[in-house]
């Protein structure tokens, strides 16, 4: 939850206790975008979650109305002349996974995703909805995010030009890709190990403070950067018990792949403690994974 500080809280009265989460629409990264806190944007997620709740049977943290009857609380601190927007959202009970998912758990997350997709697709947006994008102009800014650590060593004056040569490629693969219902629409964007947790066996989707508008295979690759080559394809069979893929989807997974990859260096370069990861990963991604692309050579599956 780079975007907000967050806690449990706990509450009990003679009958019985509940969890609520509080969250702080406050950066934990010092750089990061202020969008997130924007309050028309906060209010377009929890309408989300919401209609979730509302539509599906699908366990996620939706919100609770304050005394005013409103979702979100605006504080004015007076020693910063600053004020943060808080929400209160209903506590998920499970468990994040301490190791790589099982097949079957990779299985259910896949299914998982695709009822998120499902809802988008079919989903009425209403007026005044607003969240931000995965498209190509954010991953050309992802790039020039990148630009700074050139300077300072942190990315190789070569590596960086094989970012940018790649970035061009799947801008120009988004650019060709239409935006319908079925391939368009709202996304988790960050459904990883920290954000589905599991509950009887039951795998429920957590943090929907990233969520925007993207591609849904983009949504997907997201996720695919965090399993095993093998826990791939099981995530991808569970996700086609619900939704079809498109055919030749394998080439745009790929694509995107790489593209979420350059969105979260980008979202680690504002963190000057994650500079010496990054000085290490990224030759690996521009030596093994971006030759690859570049080369049409295919990866997802097979390291």
């Amino acid at each position: 939850m780079a975007n907000n500080v967050t806690f449990r809280i706990n509450t009990r009265d003679a009958e019985n206790c509940e969890s609520f989460l509080l969250r702080i629409h406050h950066p934990i990264a010092q750089f990061c975008d202020r969008i997130w806190q924007q309050h028309a944007v906060i209010e377009s997620e929890l309408t989300w979650l919401i209609a979730l709740h509302q539509d599906t049977d699908l366990v996620v943290p939706y919100p609770v109305q304050n005394l005013t009857g409103t979702f979100i609380t605006s504080v004015a601190i007076d020693d910063i002349s600053e004020t943060f927007n808080c929400t209160l959202l209903n506590w998920v009970d499970g468990s994040p996974l301490d190791t790589e998912p099982t097949s079957k758990q990779a299985w259910q997350v896949g299914e998982l995703m695709a009822r998120l997709h499902q809802h988008a697709s079919l989903w009425e947006l209403p007026s005044g909805f607003i969240r931000p994008k995965y498209d190509f102009e954010k991953l050309h800014t992802s790039l020039m995010g990148l630009r700074s650590l050139v300077n300072t060593g942190t990315i190789s004056v070569t590596d960086f030009a094989v970012f940018e040569t790649v970035v061009q490629r799947i801008c120009e693969v988004m650019k060709a890709l239409e935006k319908t219902h079925h391939s368009w629409g709202l996304i988790h964007a960050d459904l990883n190990e920290n954000n589905y947790i599991f509950h009887a066996k039951e795998a429920r989707p957590i943090d929907f403070s990233c969520c925007g508008f993207g591609y849904y295979l983009y949504d997907i690759a997201s996720t695919l950067k965090h399993l095993f080559p093998e826990n791939r394809k099981s995530f991808l069979s569970g996700y086609q018990n619900v939704r079809q893929l498109p055919h030749e989807y394998q080439n745009i997974l790929e694509a995107f792949f790489i593209g979420a990859t350059v969105d979260n260096f980008a979202f680690l370069a504002s963190q000057p403690n994650e500079h010496d990861y990054l000085s290490q990963d990224i030759p690996y991604v521009t030596e093994k994974l971006c030759s690859k692309y570049l080369k049409g050579e295919p990866f997802l599956f097979d390291f």
